[in-house]
């Protein structure tokens, strides 16, 4: 979605690949941009809800928007759980 983003095919990746991409360049770049991604859709949807006329379509949009409050959540917890990790054994310092 973003276009700075650079897809990692993960899912056709071994394993200790992923791991070497990882501690070579962090993790907080990609987990960042995955947050703003989140964040992009939730304004596309309230876009697309703010043009559509239709209230089933509405309904439709408003349920999508309320699904995808939970995974924003659980992205910005587990931000405020590694870098309390991070803080605390001294990896940021």
């Amino acid at each position: 979605m973003s276009k700075n983003t650079e897809s990692f095919d993960t899912y056709n990746t071994c394993a200790d690949e992923i791991k070497n991409k990882i501690l070579k360049e962090g993790i907080w770049l990609p987990y960042t941009n995955r947050i703003k991604n989140l964040l992009l859709c939730q304004d596309k949807l309230w876009e697309l809800y703010n043009v559509e006329s239709n209230l089933e379509s509405k309904r439709k949009i408003v349920e999508d928007l309320v699904n995808l409050q939970p995974i924003i959540a659980d992205w910005y917890n587990s931000s405020k759980k590694i870098i309390e990790f991070e803080t605390n054994t001294g990896v940021c310092q």
